[in-house]
């Protein structure tokens, strides 16, 4: 019995997820197989590849100047007694064929995916939400969502949600290797004793983030506050000339792009909150993880689903979606109050800990195949 995977790629944090699941599922003789391209459309990379058995390399193709997609090399049989899990984006044309073949044969199909895309909602969530009524299960990315798509009457026991998380594995390693005379002949080293108190940014440098904002709001918040920005982008010499132009320079520091855990550690154990000014997904439960606050927009639909993390006066504070002046005040409002931001600290690792890693991603995945199997045995 053979689980089909379509996905666009496979980044790192799929890598490790996918070898998770394939560990869990490999006692009971099922396999893992998970199609992906080299690189997507929109320049996103997979991991490396063979890490885990049973991956193969598609190649994607656009159409109509790229309104709609398309995968070749998913020629693959589909047999009794397995599942395909398609990726829940209505712009995969490739997927309708395996979905019809899939139907014919008997074979559950789940469409995986984003209950609310970032500004999809009306109209285009209207379309989704059809063709996913037509699958035998929908597997969303949070709770929240499934929340949300059990009031549009879709069913409980076919409506599930993962919780889309982190590899808190790795990142509790990093945390063990960064002990306190690691970490400070770190913070000596990168002279991170210009400022007493930092704000960390981990992310893409794109027009979306809107870095631009949180670097007017540094100059206007306490003097003693910095900015660690890990990762790079298109539009960072154009920050770095605004930063120049502020007379900002010694308040931040760039750390480029890394991916290793315990690269980042050491950035992000030297913050005291993390701050996103522009529309976030998983980073932010990356922040979250590491017992860092975190500072968002309030506009739920601009965001990620990964927003259903974050709580206010909880785990984090919240501002005016592109306001300097809100954003100015959440960051002086989080860091002149340390006891309320330990507290908050607390609560953000402890939620990491408990849903949105590899593991409770793991489990929840394994039940949703084990429902599938139990109420549609194989023929």
């Amino acid at each position: 019995m053979t689980i089909h995977v379509i996905q666009p790629v496979i980044p790192n944090y799929r890598e490790v997820f996918f070898g998770r699941v394939q560990s869990q599922l490999a006692p009971s003789g099922e396999r893992l197989r998970v199609y992906a391209a080299d690189l997507d459309h929109l320049g996103v990379k997979s991991s490396k590849w063979g890490v885990f058995e049973g991956t193969f390399v598609c190649k994607i193709h656009r159409l109509f100047g790229g309104v709609a997609l398309y995968q070749t090399g998913l020629d693959f049989a589909l047999e009794p007694g397995d599942v395909l899990i398609v990726d829940g984006n209505p712009r995969w044309l490739s997927n309708y064929p395996l979905i019809l073949r899939a139907k014919m044969r008997g074979i559950p199909v789940v469409w995986w995916g984003q209950g609310w895309s970032v500004g999809s909602y009306g109209n285009r969530a209207a379309l989704r939400q059809r063709i996913m009524r037509m699958m035998d299960a929908v597997v969303l990315y949070t709770e929240k969502e499934r929340e949300d798509y059990l009031s549009l009457g879709f069913r409980s026991d076919r409506t599930f949600a993962l919780n889309n998380g982190v590899d808190i594995e790795a990142i509790d390693a990093a945390i063990r290797h960064w002990d306190a005379s690691r970490l400070e002949e770190f913070r000596s080293l990168h002279r991170l004793d210009a400022c007493s108190r930092w704000c960390v940014f981990i992310g893409r440098l794109t027009p979306k983030a809107r870095m631009d904002v949180l670097i007017d709001a540094l100059a206007h918040v306490s003097r003693d506050i910095g900015l660690l920005v890990l990762g790079d982008g298109p539009v960072e010499a154009e920050l770095k000339s605004q930063v120049q132009k502020l007379g900002l320079a010694d308040r931040i520091v760039w750390a480029g792009s890394l991916f290793e855990e315990t690269a980042i550690a050491p950035w992000m154990l030297s913050a005291s909150a993390f701050v996103y000014p522009g529309d976030a997904g998983l980073s932010i439960i990356h922040g979250l993880a590491y017992g860092l606050p975190v500072i968002l927009h309030g506009d739920r639909k601009q965001h990620g689903p990964e927003f259903a993390a974050f709580e206010e006066g909880r785990n984090g504070v919240s501002f005016e979606r592109g306001s300097r002046q809100s954003l100015t005040e959440a960051i002086n409002k989080l860091m002149e109050d340390e006891s309320h931001r330990n507290l908050m600290a607390g609560n953000a690792a402890h939620l990491i800990r408990q849903t949105f890693n590899m593991n409770d991603m793991t489990k929840r995945f394994i039940a949703m195949i084990s429902k599938l199997r139990k109420d549609r045995p194989a023929r």
